[in-house]
């Protein structure tokens, strides 16, 4: 199942695993940017930290892999995200939104 992405919101399914392309564009030449071997993670506040997978079907991107566990661990509320790239021993923020999980509780 593919995630429902409403400007930066994520909408997760707790009956479901959800897969999500991660990809990113340069701001001045809108080509995209190869994050294939960088060092991302999607880390939710209070929550849980999930590294991206390679992406089968996009060389250049990575694949975030939520498994209805990650979806149970969140509540109806929106909890804040950030994506990071580590270079260097520091962390550069690629991007922030919100995170929920609609469906079944458990």
């Amino acid at each position: 199942m593919m995630a429902k992405i409403t400007s930066s919101l994520i909408e997760l399914d707790r009956a479901a695993d959800t897969l999500l392309p991660l990809t990113f564009r340069d701001k001045v030449t809108k080509q995209p940017i190869d994050i294939s071997g960088a060092d991302i993670k999607f880390v939710v506040k209070s929550g849980f930290t999930l590294i991206p997978e390679i992406d089968p079907s996009n060389p250049l991107g990575r694949l975030l892999h939520f498994t209805e566990a990650h979806a149970a661990q969140l509540s109806s509320k929106a909890k804040p995200f950030m994506v990071t790239r580590t270079v260097d021993g520091m962390d550069q923020v690629l991007w922030r939104g919100e995170i929920v999980a609609v469906g079944f509780t458990q």
